[in-house]
């Protein structure tokens, strides 16, 4: 097994949870803005999971993951990329969620396992979503996790990705507006 996640405290509850259900669990922790890792590169196994990570696989790498390779996304499917929070909040959006795909080439884009969804609530922030999410996305974690580890077949939802892809070249201008950088998200 390997696993991809961020340095935040749910990645590390995420990462001790696989270590007590599954033998030989390879970990990485990584930030957006830090060296790039490179234990992944000649990693072999059966499973990847990535967890609120930002780290781009190549084909290689998902070519080496003799099962499965799934990602949990602290989004729903119509925020592909980064900063869900932050868009959401912008465009009003009443709901959020966490989302468990399978990894493909092309960012949060292959078939999806499942979705939660939760209110927004009055006078969320991005952080105050952001925890939110993460909690969920641990949860779906847990339950997707839990039924690879009974050996079950994963859903698949009915459930298609945005069209869209957001960036962070598109985040950091959302965040660099005079409204948006006054605390109103």
């Amino acid at each position: 097994m390997l696993f991809i996640g961020d340095t935040s405290h749910w990645s590390r509850l995420a990462a001790a949870h696989l270590r007590d259900v599954f033998d030989h669990v390879s970990v990485i922790l990584w930030d957006y803005g830090d060296p790039p890792p490179r234990a992944h590169e000649s990693w072999h196994g059966d499973h990847i999971f990535c967890f609120k990570a930002d780290l781009l696989l190549k084909p290689r790498t998902l070519a080496r993951a003799a099962v499965s390779a799934l990602n949990f996304h602290p989004a729903t499917p119509q925020f592909r990329g980064v900063g869900g929070y932050d868009f959401v909040l912008r465009e009003g959006g009443a709901e959020f969620g966490s989302t468990s795909h399978h990894i493909v080439p092309r960012i949060d884009a292959g078939p999806i396992v499942k979705v939660t969804r939760f209110p927004i609530v009055p006078g969320e922030s991005a952080a105050s979503l952001s925890a939110r999410t993460a909690a969920h996305c641990l949860v779906l974690f847990y339950e997707v996790i839990g039924m690879i580890a009974q050996g079950r077949e994963l859903p698949v939802s009915d459930e298609q990705w945005g069209e869209r892809l957001y960036t962070r070249a598109m985040l950091q201008r959302l965040r660099t507006t005079p409204d948006t950088a006054a605390g109103r998200l």
